[in-house]
This record gives C-alpha cells, sequence and structure tokens, in this order.
C-alpha cells in the first residue's frame, strides 16, 4: 500500500522491480490460434473470438484473451474473457453482438436465474431492485454465454487513442454524492475505465455548486449503462480535477456497495 500523489489517496500497487512478468492478452490470443492442443475452454475462447471478428469486420488483431486464461489458472467452469481494443472496434463489437445475440445458436442471453447470480456477485442488492437490475443488464450485449460458458467483453482503448500522461492531471477525492443528469455524450461509455459526460446537472446529496460533468468508473460493469439523451440518477464518490488549464469535478462509481449509475427516463 501506497499514497499516490496523482490520485490523493492510498491505493495497493506493486513495486516495478518486483515484477517477474508481463501477460498480454494480445499475445495470449495469438497463442491459442496457433496452438494444437487446446482444452475445451481455450477452443470455445478462439472460436468466440473468431466468429466476432467475423462479423464485426475486425481484425483479429483487434482482440486478446484475458482473466484466467491469460494466467493459465482457468478451470473447465471458468469465465471467457475478451478484450477489445479502440473505440471504433467497441462499436462495432457492440453492433455484432447485437446480431449474434438474435441469431446466433451459440450466444445466448443471460436468463433469469443467471442475472440473480449475477446480482448477488457483484453485492449490489443494497444499490438496486432486482427488476431494475435485469432492466439494466438486458440491455447489454458485452456479457452473456457462449457454447454454455459465461462470457464478457472488455473493450479498451488502443495505445493511440491514450492521450493523458500520468500525471498530468490531479484528483482529489471530496466525499459522496448523488446527481441527477442528461447524458450529453456517450462516446466512450463502451469502454473500461468508461465516461459519460453530463448536462442538466442536479446535486440531490452533497454541495450544490460542486456539479460534476461526467460520470466515470472502472468497473466494466458500468460500460452500456447509459446512452446519449437518456435521464440517469448516479451516486459515487466526488473528485475534484486538477490540471494546469482546468478544474472540474467528476463522479466516480463502481467503488461502493450503494454506487449505481442508473438510466430514470
Amino acid at each position: 500500500m501506497f499514497y499516490d500523489e496523482v490520485q490523493g489517496r492510498e491505493l495497493e500497487g506493486v513495486p516495478t522491480a518486483n515484477v517477474l512478468e508481463v501477460h498480454r492478452p494480445a499475445q495470449c490470443l495469438t497463442t491459442l490460434l496457433r496452438s494444437r492442443r487446446k482444452d475445451r475452454l481455450q477452443s470455445s475462447a478462439v472460436r468466440l473470438v473468431e466468429i466476432l471478428s467475423r462479423e464485426s469486420k475486425l481484425p483479429l488483431t483487434s482482440f486478446g484473451i484475458s482473466g484466467s486464461l491469460l494466467v493459465g489458472l482457468h478451470s473447465p467452469g471458468s469465465d471467457i474473457d475478451v478484450n477489445a481494443y479502440g473505440v471504433k472496434a467497441a462499436w462495432r463489437a457492440q453492433e455484432a453482438l447485437f446480431a449474434l445475440l438474435e441469431d446466433n445458436e451459440y450466444f445466448h442471453r443471460y436468463g433469469v436465474l443467471d442475472l440473480r447470480k449475477l446480482l448477488a456477485r457483484r453485492g449490489l442488492q443494497q444499490a438496486i431492485t432486482f427488476r431494475e437490475f435485469v432492466t439494466q443488464e438486458r440491455r447489454k450485449v458485452f456479457q452473456g454465454k457462449f457454447l454454455g460458458h459465461d462470457y464478457f467483453v472488455r473493450c479498451v482503448k488502443n495505445w493511440r487513442e491514450v492521450t493523458e500522461r500520468y500525471g498530468e492531471k490531479r484528483y482529489r477525492p471530496i466525499g459522496k454524492c448523488t446527481v441527477s443528469a442528461r447524458v450529453l455524450d456517450d462516446r466512450e461509455s463502451l469502454l473500461t475505465p468508461c465516461k459519460y459526460l453530463l448536462e442538466h446537472v442536479r446535486v440531490l446529496v452533497g454541495v450544490p455548486s460542486r456539479r460534476p460533468r461526467e460520470v466515470v468508473s472502472f468497473r466494466g460493469r458500468f460500460a452500456e449503462q447509459a446512452r446519449k439523451g437518456e435521464s440517469v440518477l448516479a451516486r459515487g464518490r466526488l473528485e475534484a480535477v486538477l490540471s494546469a488549464k482546468s478544474r472540474y469535478f467528476r463522479l466516480v462509481v463502481g467503488e461502493g456497495l450503494t454506487d449505481v449509475l442508473r438510466v430514470t427516463g
């Protein structure tokens, strides 16, 4: 544990001198594509990526395999965790999955029992009702079933799209905050971390003058959560974002059991 001056709070981290190996999801996929000795889960993961690549018209180099498969700790019941690289790739992958979940015999949406287990596994009973959770999760396509396995597609920026250098901005935690707002921009809503730019913000819990201009989350489950033009209720941790050129507030959701980002209209 160490105090991070940039984030303004205590975090956990590994000293670089102690890092022995870096696991790369894209390299893992390449290795599995070439392997002739894959187990059932590995074969299913490769097949999922191949179908998604074909239907989205994205090259296989736009994808990677992460999670337990990446580090060789998977079991027959493990999830299939897929990475998609790039903002445009995220939107094309989502469009392809909408079609696959409607017409493909291998892809299936979660049923009610699956969603009950998911709600319990995430520990969200204090944040949202089961009915609200079902409505929310059935709008999403980055999670579901493939050949009987749970899958999750996590979309991240590629390195060319990462423009902020570490330390250019500093973040100062302020406290809990709840707002109602409308989504102004959802271009990064499919990514991890995801971002939703806000307008017509009203502070329900917190200091009225400290209105966040965006909601962000470092948890994949808050991707695909809201769309441009929708009204939302958001509850999380308010932060001040400081740089040489600007100062503004943002709301971080996903770090507390009662955090929420819910569409209200």
